[in-house]
C-alpha cells in the first residue's frame, strides 16, 4: 500500500515529546534548530540531497519530509527539490486519487516557500498557477479560476519581469474564464492590455526572442477572433488618452491593441497612430496611417505617408506592399501614369506577386472611354487582359481572380470585321496611345 502522506496534516505530524536540550527550526526560526533537532535536520538534509542528486526520489522523500516540516528555512533547495520530486510522482502515477494528493502537495511546496521566502512570491505564484493548470483537469473551471488568481497576482508583483510562460498561461486562462462566463468583456480587455504591455516591453529588450513574438501573435489572433466590442476598448483608452499623459509607450499600446482587435476604423486609433509617428517615425506606423487615410478617402494624406513608409522600409517585400498602396492612392487621385509606375516598382521588388498586374489591368479596363482608338475603340481591353495573364503567370495564387477578369473583359474585344476595315489582322502589333502608350497583339 502506497504511503499517503500528502495532506499538510499528515505530512508534518511526526510529533515528539519536548526536549529541553532540543528545538526544531520551525519552532525558533533558526535554520536547523538546536540540540538534537539540529543534528536531526542536518542528517536528514544530507540524506535526502544525496538521493535527490541520483533522482532516487522514492528513497529521498522520507528524509525530505522531515526537513520540509522541521527546518523549513534551512535551504531553498528543500523547495526546488520538492517541486522536482512531486512532479516526478505526479507524472508517473496512474491512480487518480493518489495523483490528486501529489498535486495538492506540490501546491503546498509552493505555498510554504512563499511563506518562508516572501521575496520569491511573484515567481512562485506564477509557477504554482502554471503547474495547477498543467496537472489538473482543464475542463473543471474551478481550477482554471484558481490558477488565474495565482497568475494575475504573480504578474502584479513581477510586472515586466514576468516570464513568457506566466504571460501566456495567464491570458489563456483569462480567455477560458471569459468563454465560460466567469470573466466579463471589460476585464478580459484589461488583462489583454496588461499582457500586451509586458510583451511589447520584453520584445524591445529581446528582439530576437521568437517565443515572445509567437505569444503576442497568438494573443492578438485570439482577441481578433473573439470579436469583442471596440466601443469598450475605445472607452478604456480614451480615459488614458484624454489625460494628456499618453507617452510613447502608451501610444504604442493603443495602436497595437486596437490594430489586433480590428478597431482601426475608430478616430482614436487614427489620432494615436499619427502622434506615435511624430514621436517615433517608422515604416510600419507610416503605412498604418496611410491605410487609414485611404479608407477615409483622404488620398493626399495616404500618398504622403506611403511615400514616407517607402523611404523608411528596408525589407524589399514589405516595401513592395507600400508601393502598391501608393499606386492605389495615386489612382484615386486620377494620377494614372504615376500609379502604374509605382505598381510596376512593387512588381519588381516582389517578383512573384500578381496583385500589381491585376491593378494595372483594371486601370486599363477602366480607361476604355478615355483611351479609345478612333478605329478600334475597344482595343484597350487587349492590354488589360495582357496584364491579367501576366498576373497569373507570375503568381498562381491569383489565377482564379485573373481568369474571371479575363472572361469578363475578353467579351469586349474588337470583332474580326471591325478590325478588317481598320486594316488590322489577328496577331498584328497594335499600339494604344493615350496615357497608356503600350503595344499589344490583336485578337478577336
Amino acid at each position: 500500500m502506497k504511503d499517503k502522506f500528502f495532506s499538510l496534516v499528515l505530512f508534518c505530524t511526526m510529533m515528539i515529546l519536548p526536549d529541553m536540550q532540543a528545538q526544531k527550526g520551525i519552532d525558533d526560526g533558526s535554520k536547523y534548530g538546536h540540540g538534537k533537532d539540529s543534528v536531526r535536520c542536518v542528517v536528514n538534509l544530507s540524506l535526502y540531497r544525496e538521493y535527490a542528486r541520483q533522482k532516487d526520489y522514492k528513497s529521498a522523500i522520507r528524509y525530505w519530509r522531515i526537513v520540509f516540516c522541521e527546518c523549513p528555512i534551512s535551504t531553498k533547495n528543500i523547495y526546488i527539490d520538492g517541486v522536482k520530486i512531486f512532479k516526478d510522482f505526479i507524472e508517473h502515477e496512474d491512480n487518480e486519487e493518489i495523483r490528486s494528493l501529489y498535486i495538492d502537495t506540490l501546491m503546498m511546496v509552493y505555498e510554504q516557500r512563499i511563506k518562508y521566502y516572501p521575496r520569491d512570491k511573484g515567481d512562485q505564484l506564477g509557477r504554482e498557477g502554471i503547474d495547477l493548470l498543467r496537472y489538473r483537469r482543464l475542463d473543471d473551471i474551478k481550477y482554471v479560476k484558481e490558477a488565474y488568481g495565482y497568475l494575475e497576482e504573480s504578474i502584479k508583483l513581477e510586472k515586466k519581469e514576468s516570464s513568457e510562460a506566466v504571460i501566456a498561461t495567464f491570458f489563456t486562462s483569462a480567455i477560458a474564464l471569459f468563454q465560460n462566463g466567469e470573466l466579463d468583456e471589460k476585464k478580459l480587455i484589461e488583462d489583454y492590455i496588461q499582457s500586451n504591455d509586458i510583451l511589447v516591453s520584453r520584445i524591445k529588450k529581446h528582439p530576437n526572442n521568437s517565443t515572445l513574438s509567437d505569444i503576442k501573435e497568438r494573443q492578438d489572433a485570439n482577441m481578433q477572433n473573439l470579436k469583442l466590442s471596440c466601443d469598450l476598448l475605445v472607452e478604456k483608452f480614451s480615459e488614458l488618452y484624454e489625460k494628456n499623459t499618453c507617452d510613447l509607450s502608451c501610444l504604442q499600446t493603443i495602436t497595437s491593441v486596437m490594430n489586433a482587435m480590428g478597431c482601426t476604423d475608430k478616430p482614436l486609433y487614427y489620432k494615436a497612430a499619427k502622434e506615435l509617428y511624430e514621436l517615433k517615425p517608422s515604416a510600419e506606423s507610416a503605412a498604418n496611417i496611410a491605410s487609414l487615410a485611404y479608407d477615409k478617402s483622404e488620398y493626399n494624406v495616404a500618398v504622403s505617408y506611403f511615400e514616407q513608409a517607402i523611404q523608411l522600409e528596408t525589407n524589399p517585400e514589405i516595401k513592395a506592399v507600400y508601393y502598391l498602396g501608393l499606386a492605389k492612392s495615386q489612382y484615386k487621385q486620377n494620377r494614372k501614369p504615376q500609379a502604374r509606375e509605382n505598381a510596376l516598382k512593387a512588381a519588381e521588388l516582389k517578383s512573384n506577386w500578381g496583385d500589381p498586374y491585376i491593378m494595372i489591368g483594371q486601370m486599363y479596363a477602366e480607361s476604355s472611354e478615355d483611351c479609345q482608338d478612333i478605329c478600334l475603340p475597344k482595343s484597350v481591353y487587349w492590354l488589360a487582359v495582357d496584364k491579367f495573364n501576366m498576373a497569373k503567370t507570375v503568381d498562381p495564387s491569383v489565377e482564379d481572380q485573373a481568369n474571371k477578369l479575363i472572361i469578363t473583359y475578353s467579351q469586349y474585344f474588337p470583332n474580326k470585321e471591325d478590325s478588317f476595315f481598320c486594316g488590322v489582322s489577328e496577331g498584328d502589333t497594335f499600339s494604344v496611345n493615350c496615357w497608356i502608350n503600350e503595344s499589344t497583339k490583336a485578337r478577336f
